[in-house]
């Protein structure tokens, strides 16, 4: 409700004003009253008015001194003026001083009632204004603050920027990156008998937890990595204390994990590091435990992965081992691979590993096979071509000759002739993953470049539903939020949310130039359900106002006549 204090020094005309309107009828509620600006200044900014009613001559501080005194402190009150002078000098003064109103004395009870329901109804219109376009900014600024915590986490894992720079990317997003030890801990997720780029709710409300539980601690950092689960930053005072707060926080997280019924997990942990740029190598310790996963037969479908030594005992005696109950396990690897393994792991591997995690991955396998066998050439042509025929069955899976791969790699047969060395056929080996890993991704790049049209056709279609959100068209295409927007983003070179603005702003201006819908109706017919804040968008993004843009369309259509 609208707010509004009076100040007039005859009593009969405050008398009459104050009881000659219906306030509450008209959604207004009476503030309080006093016959002079000195008394009334102190009240006004008790109660906080939206607008001050006020005579302009007045003993002791008259309205002009009272108005500019509680603009100062209340920017945003409508001042409406009562004056019984016509005089030039007072109406300059008090368009000056950002008065709203500015009316003559006598004024009929109706003609004040009509001034100041004009004045409310604006005061409704710029509320109703903001809350919308707070509602479109949040979900604007979540986009844009997702994809520059994505950059920072690349800076941070690639090396490629100075430490300066790193730490001045990350003050811009509030984050500081200041502390003796760093950690890094990858969290994989999938849904349960779906793909790791399914959409699923829960994977929403497991981010919306997490982010809940780590967004204003200062010591850990998390990044939501789309397909490839989260990834968690620890900082400490020191590698034990990294190292025991990590394992404090994931035995949380995993808690907070078996909530979650539909979604499958792995957790690798990397070891402490001391500098900001040796956080690539905890981040790649951590993706090496994690490729494990691929190597494990037989183990639990959810467990966290570590290279390090076994946890230290609590105070109570137990480990956080045997503190984490469920479906869950820590496992320190090191696997032994019987013959059916590595074929079956790189073809696990295949579905769902990433980049990162193919020379981990190849690297446990041949620090897995054992001394004897490492060292036989007939068990190394074994290895090497069954690995080989799996990277040929999953190309063959998905459409794809693998004589695609030893156009750029070589033939294999050469290789197992010319390479006799572990370390050659692990390098050599390392291509052939990564090239099949290219073509896998750049398969489903097209598969994403259909889902994107569809979901561009769902956006074009649907544009003017003003439930229409980011979350809605994911579910659509059956894609994580998170993953849509990044895909979105890098493809179109807009935000989901600029691309449905300039939709709607698109239609907008063709329904201003080709019929005479009001600005009103033109706002609901484009997915608006606020007209004032359809005005404010396309204000903001045409340069002009609504009736400014029709009225440019009509002089330019008769001058070409």
């Amino acid at each position: 409700m609208v707010k509004l204090f009076l100040c007039e020094d005859e009593i009969v005309m405050r008398d009459g004003i104050k009881k000659h309107i219906d306030w509450e009828k008209e959604g207004i509620e009476f503030a309080g009253e006093a016959s002079d600006g000195e008394l009334a200044y102190p009240m006004i900014i008790e109660q906080k008015p939206d607008i001050l009613l006020t005579d302009i001559k007045m003993p002791f501080m008259d309205g002009l001194e009272l108005s500019e005194l509680v603009k100062k402190e209340l920017p945003d009150i409508k001042i409406i003026i009562l004056s019984g002078y016509d005089e030039f000098a007072y109406a300059q003064k008090a368009v000056s001083l950002g008065v709203t109103e500015y009316l003559l004395k006598p004024i009929s009870p109706a003609k004040l009632r009509e001034s100041i329901k004009h004045v409310a109804e604006k005061i409704e219109e710029e509320r109703a204004l903001e809350a919308s376009e707070s509602e479109w900014a949040k979900e604007e600024e979540a986009e844009r603050v997702e994809i520059e915590r994505n950059r920072l986490f690349d800076a941070l894992i690639m090396n490629d920027m100075s430490t300066s720079e790193v730490l001045d990317k990350a003050k811009e997003q509030g984050i500081s990156l200041t502390a003796r030890a760093y950690q890094m801990s990858l969290i994989s997720l999938t849904v349960t008998g779906g793909s790791a780029y399914s959409f699923s709710e829960s994977r929403n409300r497991l981010k919306s937890e997490l982010e809940a539980e780590y967004r204003e601690n200062p010591e850990i950092i998390l990044f939501d990595r789309g397909v490839n689960g989260f990834a968690m930053l620890i900082m400490a005072d020191g590698e034990k204390e990294a190292d025991k707060l990590s394992r404090k926080t994931i035995d949380s997280i995993q808690t907070m994990l078996r909530k979650y019924s539909d979604l499958d997990y792995f957790i690798g942990a990397g070891g402490a590091v001391n500098r900001l740029s040796e956080i690539r190598h905890t981040y790649y310790e951590a993706s090496r435990a994690l490729a494990n996963r691929f190597l494990m037969e037989g183990s639990d479908e959810k467990a966290v992965f570590t290279l390090r030594q076994p946890p230290e005992k609590s105070e109570s005696g137990k480990t956080s081992d045997d503190m984490s109950k469920g479906r869950t396990n820590r496992l320190n690897i090191n696997p032994v691979l019987d013959s059916e393994s590595p074929h079956k792991a790189i073809e696990s591997f295949l579905r769902t590993g990433t980049m990162v995690e193919a020379e981990p991955l190849l690297e446990s396998i041949f620090s897995t096979i054992g001394e004897q066998n490492i060292n036989s050439r007939i068990f190394l042509n074994y290895l090497t071509m069954d690995i080989y025929l799996a990277m040929a069955r999953f190309l063959r899976d998905i459409g794809i000759d693998i004589t695609e791969v030893d156009k750029e790699c070589g033939d294999i047969n050469d290789l197992i002739v010319r390479s006799g060395k572990p370390n050659e056929i692990n390098a050599c080996l390392k291509k052939y993953l990564v090239k099949v890993l290219e073509i896998r991704d750049s398969t489903s790049a097209k598969k994403y470049s259909r889902l994107l049209s569809k979901a561009v056709c769902y956006i074009d279609e649907n544009y003017a539903n003003e439930d229409i959100s980011l979350n809605k068209v994911s579910s659509y295409v059956n894609i994580s939020p998170n993953h849509f927007s990044t895909i979105f983003s890098q493809e179109m070179g807009k935000t989901f949310i600029e691309y449905l603005i300039g939709k709607r702003m698109e239609k907008a201006r063709e329904l201003l130039m080709t019929t005479d819908m009001r600005s009103s109706e033109i706002a609901y017919a484009v997915g608006y359900k606020d007209p004032h804040y359809f005005s404010y968008t396309f204000k903001k993004t045409q340069g002009m106002t609504t009736k400014e843009f029709r009225a440019r369309g009509k002089v330019s259509g008769e001058g070409e006549k």
